[in-house]
């Protein structure tokens, strides 16, 4: 959110595609990529040697041995790894000048998002109708970015005491639904009631919601009352631990003082995430870690992790927002035990992500990009990074940006792997990701929307956006 908030300071109006030079390779009629290992994460595991062929912009065989259709673009693939485009479930891109740092997603082989903030209350450069828009040019193949899967509404979020109806709460839902947006995403002021009554309409306009847990309603109540998705470990922090009913009772931050995030850590009971974990399996509730966030509260004084060099790719306003928000997280408490705490708080988020995976809760990777040091893309491998960390397989943990992601939304029928009929949004590798998830790094090349885009044009566009971030700060 807080890169919306900069940015908008910055651009007033809304701009199109003309933004950036990164151009489109032109769609090709017929591709084969021959003799390449296909990576199956939610099988955990790989066929060698196969002949991928894609026409127009879906798989049309996967075999062991075929002919190579006449006048195709033939892609050696020997000692190569073929797997599905990753997803991003946790994004931020509704800003005025999100096409320009659209292309760093793809670069990455990030070829899919679920925007996290698509809407505005009121009037912005950037609301539900330009994101549908974007998501059209994407689609058409006029625009450079990945897939906008799924739109949210703005996050619902009172003032605190705010007296919020029964008909207010369910008319807003109805508006909401009627703007076109795919999920209500909820926010941590809503009152109980209010959260009960979105809930009840958002089921009954088959709409589902997700976000930020209502301070004053625990995990388990609202996995109970039909959430679709928690959105970042920290809520489970917050109900595992015996002062949780007092700090529900009485937080009005979702960023607790230090010292009650100490006995988070410190006295962190188990056995009642255990029991909320039972919970979210019994009702269906998926889970988005975002455990990148929590790393940037760990490490905000670690000079080596603030100069990250994908700074480059990061506008100037942005980037002097970033610092800004790691030194107040520090000035929260400086002292070693301080940063303790922080570390702390992390490493048992990434713990209850692990215990979390194997008690069956099914989790999907987002990394809240746009957020301080969330890097649009690129941080989607800091994530599978953290999601091995956390104890999932590199198998489990490419499956969460991919099958599984696919799964939540419903479009497992065209996504997420690399079989016949699905979409060609794939990633050429030059090592196993199975065996070292920081082999989904290595890209040789990105196949998305019937377009091939080699190393070097991967590389151009990256050079491309940083040109572009560039003429941002100037002012052009």
């Amino acid at each position: 959110m807080q890169w919306l908030r900069v940015m908008t300071n910055v651009f007033s109006t809304v701009l199109i595609a003309a933004w950036f030079p990164v151009q489109l390779s032109a769609q090709e009629m017929v591709i084969a990529v021959t003799g390449v290992n296909v990576v199956d994460g939610l099988a955990g595991s790989v066929q060698s040697n196969q002949l991928v062929v894609i026409e127009g912009d879906r798989i049309r065989t996967v075999e062991a041995s075929g002919a190579i259709p006449a006048g195709a673009r033939v892609i050696d693939g020997r000692g190569k790894y073929v797997m599905p485009g990753l997803w991003d479930m946790h994004a931020h891109l509704r800003a005025p000048e999100a096409p320009k740092l659209m292309p760093l997603f793809i670069a990455h082989g990030v070829t899919g998002v679920r925007d996290m903030s698509s809407d505005c209350d009121g009037a912005g450069p950037v609301c539900a109708p330009e994101m549908r828009a974007w998501q059209a040019q994407i689609e058409a193949g006029e625009l450079l970015g990945p897939r906008l899967l799924a739109l949210s509404s703005f996050a619902v979020n009172p003032p605190w005491d705010f007296e919020v109806t029964e008909d207010r709460a369910r008319a807003l839902v109805r508006r909401l639904a009627a703007r076109g947006v795919d999920f209500v995403k909820i926010y941590y002021r809503l009152s109980p009631a209010a959260f009960r009554w979105i809930l009840d309409e958002a089921r009954q306009a088959n709409l589902a919601v997700g976000g930020h847990i209502p301070l004053r309603v625990t995990v388990e109540d609202a996995s109970n009352a039909g959430l679709r998705s928690l959105e970042h470990a920290r809520d489970f922090l917050f109900d595992c631990f015996p002062g949780a009913a007092a700090f529900r009772a009485e937080a009005r931050s979702q960023n607790p003082p230090v010292d009650v995030m100490r006995s988070m850590v410190d006295d962190h009971d188990a056995t009642s995430c255990d029991a909320i974990f039972r919970t979210f399996v019994r009702n269906d509730t998926w889970y988005v870690p975002t455990h990148v966030t929590r790393r940037m509260d760990a490490f905000a004084d670690d000079s080596a992790f603030r100069n990250d060099p994908r700074r480059k790719h990061i506008p100037a306003a942005l980037w002097r927002a970033w610092q800004a928000d790691a030194d107040r997280m520090v000035a929260l408490d400086p002292t070693p035990e301080g940063r303790r705490v922080m570390r702390g708080f992390y490493t048992r988020g990434l713990e209850i992500t692990g215990r979390a995976h194997a008690a069956g809760v099914p989790i999907v990777l987002g990394t809240d990009a746009g957020d301080t040091y969330v890097f649009f893309g690129s941080s989607v491998h800091d994530e599978l990074g953290e999601l091995v960390k956390a104890g999932l397989t590199p198998a489990q943990a490419l499956a969460a940006a991919t099958a599984r992601s696919a799964e939540f939304l419903g479009l497992q029928a065209d996504y997420g792997a690399v079989a016949q009929g699905k979409r060609a949004d794939l990633v050429i590798l030059n090592a196993n990701p199975l065996e070292d998830i920081a082999n989904t790094r290595r890209i040789e090349a990105v196949i998305f929307g019937g377009r091939v885009f080699d190393r070097s044009a991967l590389d151009r566009m990256l050079r491309e956006t940083e040109d572009a971030v560039n003429a941002m700060d100037r002012g052009n």
